[in-house]
């Protein structure tokens, strides 16, 4: 979601150099400047924009815990609205663009924003991002041994300790942690076992697993399915153009894999289940990404210039002595790019045989086709798993992974025993 944020800041700035007839600065010259200006929000008026995102989650199922009423945050009370509607008056596609539009009952009026799927905050974390910058937190509250920060730094330290290192004010729809679960990454972890069956690549910092609730009722097979998707899917596509010989694409059997998932991930969703966990999640890894996708002030200042967000992740790690996932830059990858699927296979995008080529196809005349999102998730989960999708299993798809060595389990799908 702050992603998202960034981005209408940045179509702003776009559609007011248009309007102006000024010229339009570069793509990465405006990414610069919608990252600075969520960076530049005061932690309140972060606080007050998750309220109003949540609020504005129409469908029940998405948002079952009560969200503020109209009169709270939308300028009949003085001092309660975030102020980032006055900040996009020319975006059209953001949160705010029908706030003030009736909602009819099983109708969502705000389906331009980006909802991102767990899955994104799963991938995010398994990189180890928020640790690393736990450390970063670390270094600059306690000491001088990293460069003094700027200011524009010294305001992303402050936002980045108010609001996901500790506990948030118990009226907010954010704040997670309580008595009943003291742990924001125990729950975090906990919401990825029962959703996906899948812990974490790393447990403690001395190897020890990770000490949470593991849910019973959880999808253990969710790995299993998806996987025989991919492969099925990669059929397809290597076949998707021939015009003689055998075909052996099985699109029933992909919609069959679809059905499947769909009712695993439905399951554990029912009447909102985990809806708000995700909520919280998604946003909080969004914001560790959006300051490794770009040389931002933070990044700049612990002398961690590159140009990729595994590559800046790398150098900071290796500023404070904690080293990210060897696959960061598939984790990276996948996270947007199985957002997108996961969310589509639970909306039943894929479950029937008439349906099933858009997963795989490039054909720009097919009405929702992934393209190249298919293409990133079957080459990244392979890297990241170390199981080719592109290959037919010869033995049962294994969950969990052995350690390898200096402690670090592999990629997506690994219990939390090494580091």
């Amino acid at each position: 979601m702050l992603r998202q944020l960034a981005r209408w800041y940045a179509d702003q700035t776009r559609l007011a150099a248009v309007q102006s007839g000024n010229p339009v600065p570069s793509d990465a010259d405006l990414a610069a400047v919608g990252t600075a200006r969520v960076f530049a929000l005061h932690p309140l008026q972060l606080l007050r924009f998750l309220e109003e995102a949540w609020s504005a989650r129409a469908r029940a199922s998405q948002r079952p815990s009560q969200s503020l009423p109209n009169s709270l945050l939308f300028g009949q009370v003085p001092g309660l609205e975030s102020g980032i509607r006055d900040d996009l008056p020319l975006v059209v596609d953001d949160i705010y663009d029908t706030a003030t539009i009736p909602r009819t009952a099983g109708v969502d009026p705000f389906v331009a924003a980006e909802w991102q799927h767990l899955i994104y905050g799963y991938m995010i974390e398994a990189t180890r991002v928020y640790h690393i910058f736990r450390r970063v937190l670390v270094e600059y509250l306690h000491g001088e041994r990293l460069e003094v920060p700027s200011p524009e730094t010294h305001r992303w330290l402050r936002t980045t300790e108010a609001l996901f290192y500790r506990d948030l004010p118990s009226g907010s729809i954010a704040a997670i942690t309580s008595v009943a679960r003291p742990d924001l990454e125990a729950t975090r972890r906990n919401a990825y076992w029962r959703l996906f069956g899948m812990d974490l690549n790393h447990g403690l910092e001395d190897g020890r697993p990770y000490p949470y609730v593991k849910a019973p009722a959880a999808n253990t097979q969710f790995v299993q399915k998806l996987e025989e998707m991919l492969r099925e899917g990669w059929i397809g596509k290597m076949n998707e153009l021939n015009t003689s010989g055998s075909r052996p694409t099985d699109d029933a059997a992909i919609a069959t894999y679809a059905r499947d998932l769909r009712d695993m991930l439905t399951t554990r969703r029912e009447r909102g289940n985990l809806s708000r966990e995700e909520f919280v999640i998604t946003p909080m890894m969004s914001w560790f990404h959006l300051v490794v996708e770009t040389d931002t002030s933070v990044v700049v200042d612990l002398k961690a210039n590159a140009t990729s967000p595994e590559e800046r992740l790398r150098k900071i790690g290796e500023r404070v002595g904690l080293a990210p996932h060897r696959h960061s830059e598939s984790f990276f990858v996948l996270g947007p790019a199985m957002s997108t699927l996961l969310s589509r296979i639970e909306a039943g995008d894929f479950t029937q045989s008439n349906l099933v080529r858009a997963l795989y196809t490039s054909d720009p005349t097919v009405p929702g086709a992934l393209g190249r999102d298919f293409l990133d998730i079957v080459n990244h989960w392979s890297i990241a798993t170390g199981r080719d999708m592109k290959a037919r299993p010869t033995t049962v798809t294994e969950r969990t992974f052995a350690p390898i060595p200096q402690r670090e389990t592999a990629g997506v799908g690994a219990n939390s025993g090494s580091k």
